[in-house]
């Protein structure tokens, strides 16, 4: 007898009575609760094993990953005056977007996709203010890629107009930041906090509390994923599309110009022929590889945010997954961390492969970390030499073209911005191809000007530390 009590105390831990009286609170709290509550909240079960912490782990690796890179990109620009240009300012906006993206979009749709209800308190403002906040990082974002395009199809394009100043810079900027609010907006108008109270103090639950959105209109939810698909994907995707193509557009035009200006030039003079042919080599490298990154930027951007885009109008239009709940998250989180793999790969894009951008990076993980090569330092070191002798050939250089008359102002606008379109690493052959097409266009100025650029790398001893300065390129520098 004493043997079966303790086989029943050992299945049966709980006293009986106790099991009772919770099984008798929860009948009786289950009164007052409305049923469609009780039933949502058994719907948002928790998902397995096995999924969970799959989608953990992948978010968390895009939060370190997209936080680390662009945070190193504002902390570039934020030590550095130098590099408190204009254009990189856009750049940053951009960081300071996909920051907001990689510390608060992911982590709390992370916590929407893996719990059952909303965790983080009564107060339906939170509610709203997240939810709007999500939404505006992400249009921030794509719209800040859509201004970089445009500004550099301006500067290369159109390279004798007006460069863009700091003031112009931040007008932009506050635009873009008011418009992404604007287009947000119907977040906080139509995000609601229902929370309802569950008197279960036994199990530590007193209320229940939802983050929904009420629209006022039937379908209003699709009519809005509608429209963040034109603002957010579509009109960015064809704008960053048709600028790129442009811009490749404009500069196969001029290499090909170049190369027959250049080989024309040069007939007559002893061994020009290898030196033309290698130029040419080195114009069409350079040339494949701008291509290669202007493809990319698009088909990176493109193919970050179409799943999403797909899936809310699948999802709101015709909902696929029935009462599948848990495979409607994973299949949802699957395209968010797709969207929100652009956080990561834009630091890459405008950041790593800019040389000013790359080389304070390494300057910075040179100072946080002791295993990085003193390589890095060194290079800054040499970066400093090439730069004191770009600014005594540019005191010069003006100097000559002073004298040169309205048209050959025109033309050294039209030069440098040239210039900016090709890698630093054949600058001097560069410039010196760009003097033998000036030499052909205005004869009078180009002598004058090489005159005194000869005369200047002489007396002053620039000669090659000029080389991987006078070019600085406009897809790797602005």
């Amino acid at each position: 007898m004493d043997q079966d009590q303790d086989l029943f105390h050992h299945t049966f831990p709980y006293n009986m009575s106790d099991v009772i009286e919770k099984f008798s609170s929860v009948i009786n709290a289950s009164k007052n609760i409305d049923p469609n509550i009780m039933d949502q909240l058994a719907r948002n079960r928790s998902m397995e094993d096995g999924p969970f912490y799959s989608l953990v782990f992948m978010y968390s690796v895009l939060i370190v990953v997209g936080a680390a890179g662009n945070s190193l990109v504002v902390c570039a620009v934020v030590r550095k005056p130098s590099m408190r240009t204009a254009r990189n300012m856009f750049i940053v906006n951009l960081a300071v977007s996909d920051l907001l993206l990689c510390l608060i979009t992911m982590p709390l749709t992370m916590m929407e996709i893996l719990t059952r209800y909303w965790p983080l308190g009564r107060h339906a403002f939170i509610c709203k203010m997240l939810g709007t906040l999500q939404a505006t990082s992400i249009f921030v974002s794509t719209i800040s890629i859509t201004a970089i395009a445009l500004d550099r199809y301006q500067v290369i394009v159109y390279p004798t107009r007006e460069s863009l100043q700091k003031l112009g810079a931040i007008i932009i900027l506050s635009c873009i930041w008011v418009a992404s609010l604007v287009l947000a907006s119907p977040m906080f108008i139509w995000k609601t906090l229902k929370h309802h109270e569950i008197n279960l103090p036994s199990y530590g639950i007193d209320h229940i509390a939802y983050c929904l959105e009420e629209w006022p209109v039937e379908h209003g939810r699709a009519y809005y994923s509608v429209f963040s698909l034109v603002f957010q994907y579509v009109l960015p995707i064809i704008t960053v599309s048709v600028a790129y193509s442009r811009i490749c557009r404009k500069l196969r035009y001029r290499y090909v110009n170049s190369s027959a200006m250049g080989s024309s030039s040069s007939k007559g003079k002893a061994g020009s022929g290898s030196g033309s042919q290698k130029r040419k080599a080195k114009d069409d490298r350079r040339m494949k590889r701008t291509n290669s990154l202007l493809v990319s930027i698009g088909f990176i951007f493109c193919i970050s945010w179409m799943p999403l885009n797909i899936f809310n109008l699948v999802v709101d239009f015709y909902n696929p997954f029935g009462d599948d709940r848990q495979s409607m998250m994973i299949c949802y989180a699957v395209c968010h961390m797709m969207g929100m793999s652009s956080a990561c790969s834009n630091p890459l894009l405008y950041g790593w492969l800019n040389d000013n951008f790359r080389k304070e990076f390494k300057e910075i993980l040179a100072s946080l970390c002791p295993c990085v090569p003193v390589e890095a330092v060194r290079e800054r070191v040499g970066s400093i030499r090439s730069s004191i002798s770009k600014r005594r050939w540019k005191k010069h250089r003006n100097t000559c073209v002073s004298g040169g008359g309205s048209a050959g102002i025109g033309t050294s606008k039209g030069d440098t911005a040239m210039r900016g379109l090709v890698g630093d690493q054949e600058g001097r052959e560069t410039e010196e191809r760009y003097q033998e097409e000036t030499a052909m266009n205005n004869a009078t100025l180009s002598t004058n000007y090489r005159r005194c650029t000869d005369t200047t790398m002489t007396e002053n001893g620039i000669g090659d530390s000029l080389q991987g300065d006078m070019e600085t390129t406009v897809l790797t520098r602005i």
